[in-house]
């Protein structure tokens, strides 16, 4: 999946868009999305009334609304009807599912809430939740608490990480390897690339009873329940043992998860690393920033600061290989 960014919209839409109003326009982005505007015009030719019936906008803001979406190049109006434009389609339809379309403008809004108190929480280094006197959820506990939510976060993992669990079956070297632990694997799609990849090869996926539940209809549904199993658990707890590889991908890699998968991997044994560690290109201030204050913390580590923690915890040959745009892969024995 490719994000729309400002270089891929028309040059007469950028050329209107400066520091200030990008923010009025990405909000109207994600409401949109929220409103699930261009999922109605999908295919579809809509007068406005119409369209406004289907997502619950009527008088003059449906309109204004509309024409701020058609100055980004994303809708158009031919006569009385609107319509989706490809740049939309392409992008916000056929590049994400609908559990991306729900979770992620969601999650989107909740950084725009990190941002609106920026100069306090910079002078008087209070979080934002405490100054908005709002109390955010950690998604272990929003996947307990909301269904919903726990199916279209798994399904979301599931169809964007397509790309990037083709790449680490294709880098991994697991033919000494036979059985797989997947620590906080939510939907499986990393175990399910490697299980393809290698046929001799079995896994695990370790995560709490919401996402496997669903996690559990993805496996029948690739017909991969024979050779991946399901361990319900938490992984700040305790991490099985009887796994010759054991693999944290996007689910956090603290000293202490570190130290417990040392503890229980054999000899020999390989830890697997695989997340979009922090780097040095233009955007990373920007990502550290928003990761930073909706987690009121200083600590996102980069890959040789991981690196450093994961040798601290007696492993050897560690080594680090960027394998995908948003993906880089730490690989360590014991």
């Amino acid at each position: 999946m490719t994000h729309l960014t400002l270089d891929k919209l028309p040059k007469k839409v950028l050329a209107r868009i400066d520091l200030q109003t990008a923010f009025a326009a990405s909000r109207c982005v994600i409401a949109a999305e929220r409103l699930q505007l261009f999922r109605k015009l999908h295919g579809r030719k809509l007068t406005a009334a119409a369209l406004g019936r289907k997502i619950g906008i009527t008088g003059w803001r449906l309109e204004a609304f509309l024409n701020a979406l058609i100055g980004l190049g994303l809708v158009r109006k031919s006569g009385d009807l609107y319509s989706n434009t490809r740049l939309c389609d392409k992008h916000y339809i056929r590049e994400r599912s609908i559990n991306w379309t729900r979770l992620y403008s969601s999650e989107c809004v909740d950084e725009y809430q990190a941002l609106l108190p920026l100069e306090e929480m910079l002078t008087t280094e209070r979080s934002y939740q405490s100054i908005l006197g709002i109390k955010r959820k950690d998604y272990v506990q929003m996947m307990k608490d909301d269904p919903q939510a726990a199916h279209d976060f798994t399904h979301m993992l599931y169809y964007d990480h397509q790309t990037k669990a083709t790449a680490l079956a294709d880098y991994l070297d697991l033919r000494k390897h036979h059985r797989v632990l997947d620590v906080g694997g939510g939907s499986g799609v990393m175990s399910i690339g490697l299980v393809r990849k290698n046929r001799h090869l079995e896994a695990c996926i370790f995560d709490i009873e919401p996402v496997l539940a669903v996690t559990s209809k993805i496996l029948r549904r690739e017909k991969l329940s024979g050779r991946i199993k399901v361990l319900v658990g938490d992984m700040t707890r305790m991490i099985p043992k009887g796994f010759d590889v054991i693999m944290l991908c996007d689910a956090g890699n603290s000293d202490a998860v570190l130290s417990k998968v040392w503890q229980s991997l054999p000899e020999g044994g390989m830890l697997v690393l695989a997340e979009d560690f922090s780097n040095d290109s233009l955007t990373d201030p920007f990502y550290r920033l928003m990761w930073q204050l909706r987690s009121n913390e200083f600590w996102l580590p980069t890959a040789k600061q991981t690196i450093s923690r994961v040798r601290e915890c007696g492993f050897r040959r560690v080594r680090h290989k960027r394998i995908h745009p948003r993906m880089g892969i730490i690989t360590a024995h014991k």
